[in-house]
């Protein structure tokens, strides 16, 4: 059986809203009503992985140190 697509321009906003504050992805799926899978390949899509977020946190560091 196939699913519905997901609304994702509605969606997009609230994800990145919750993966700023911390929010679990298991949290997250439950909120949004999407599979945890799901969450994991959008927020990878958006650029807001563990890796991508650290990456971007070190170089707002050293940005502010250097000013």
């Amino acid at each position: 059986m196939a699913r519905e697509s997901c609304d994702w321009i509605t969606i997009d906003p609230i994800l990145r809203h919750l993966a700023n504050c911390g929010v679990s992805v298991a949290m997250q799926a439950r909120r949004l009503g999407v599979s945890e899978r799901a969450i994991y390949q959008r927020r990878s899509i958006l650029g807001l992985t563990r890796k991508q977020r650290e990456k971007r946190d070190a170089r707002r560091a050293a940005h502010a140190h250097a000013a």
